[in-house]
Order: C-alpha cells, then sequence, then structure tokens
C-alpha cells in the first residue's frame, strides 16, 4: 500500500506541476483528483468499477459545463448538483468526488463547454494508467519484499522523538 501511495503522490505531484506550467491545461489539475486517486487506490483489483466511476466522473463534468455555459446563476448550479446527485444514485457510482466535478466550472470559469469533461478525462485516464502500472509493479516478487523495507525507512525518517512531560516545573508554576 505504501508503495501505492508513492506512486500515487509522484502522479499528482507531476500532473500540479505542468497543469500551473501551462495555463490553458490548468484544469488537469483539480483537488478532487486526490480523492478519486484515494478512493481507486482501494479499488486496484475492481477495473470495472474505476471505469463505472471514471464514466460518471466524466458524464458529470460535461453536465457541470452544460449547464455552466447557459447560466453561471445558482439556479443552474443547483440543478446540476441535483442532477448529479440523481445520477449517482440511479448508477450506483458510490463516489462523492463525482459530485465535486460536476461543481467546478462555477469556480474554475472554463473558457470552453469542453476543457473541463476533456481535463477530467485526461487525468483520470492518466491515474488508471498510473494504478495499472503500480499493479504490474506489485506483481513482481522482489517489489513486494521492498514494500515493507520502504514503509520501515519511511517511518524512521518521520519518527519523533517522544518527550517526556515535564510534570515538575508544571507542579512548581500551579504552587
Amino acid at each position: 500500500m505504501f508503495l501505492r501511495s508513492l506512486f500515487i503522490c509522484s502522479y499528482l505531484a507531476i500532473i500540479y506541476y505542468v497543469s500551473s506550467q501551462f495555463p490553458s491545461i490548468r484544469m488537469v489539475f483539480y483537488p478532487t483528483l486526490g480523492a478519486f486517486s484515494f478512493l481507486f487506490i482501494h479499488r486496484v483489483g475492481n477495473i470495472r468499477d474505476i471505469g463505472r466511476i471514471s464514466i460518471g466522473a466524466i458524464i458529470a463534468a460535461t453536465l457541470g459545463s452544460f449547464f455552466y455555459t447557459i447560466d453561471t446563476g445558482a439556479f443552474s448550479f443547483f440543478v446540476t448538483a441535483i442532477l448529479t446527485i440523481s445520477l449517482i444514485k440511479f448508477f450506483q457510482w458510490n463516489a462523492a468526488p463525482i459530485l465535486a466535478v460536476s461543481l467546478i466550472p462555477y469556480f474554475a470559469h472554463p473558457v470552453s463547454i469542453w476543457a473541463l469533461p476533456v481535463a477530467v478525462l485526461a487525468s483520470l485516464v492518466g491515474l488508471v494508467l498510473t494504478l495499472w502500472f503500480i499493479d504490474r509493479i506489485e506483481q513482481l516478487t522482489w517489489i513486494t519484499r521492498l514494500d515493507p523495507a520502504l514503509r520501515k525507512m519511511a517511518s524512521v525518517i518521520v519518527r519523533t522523538v517522544k518527550r517526556q512531560p515535564v510534570t515538575g516545573v508544571t507542579q512548581e508554576t500551579r504552587n
């Protein structure tokens, strides 16, 4: 699991860096990509479920962009939210980031109706390919032995020194 997290965080950092360098593709990185990443890490074995959720996200992004193009007000925001929630329930996608993706146009103000759906498609395809790559790497026997060693090394790096509470000083200041 640590290896998956390492690869996913690297993917997110690369997507963020690339999208911050090129303003035309800044819609590729969005905070819900991190939520999708976390969701997909736990569903690596169920590729059908990942595919359904990805398609749902693309549909929701298209729906949000369409209603944002029609009207940028609160009513179209409400319609987008209620239709997306209805689709999530109807198709049993069970992924809250889908609703967040549908509302991105109201905060990011895309220049075209297709900017967000294409960005969502590109980033989720990249995420799925990254997960596929991780799955292939984890099938190698020497990698499975390396994962606990990496986890142990990371815990040594971030370990904080536990200090004993200074009860004497606290007791003295109370008196």
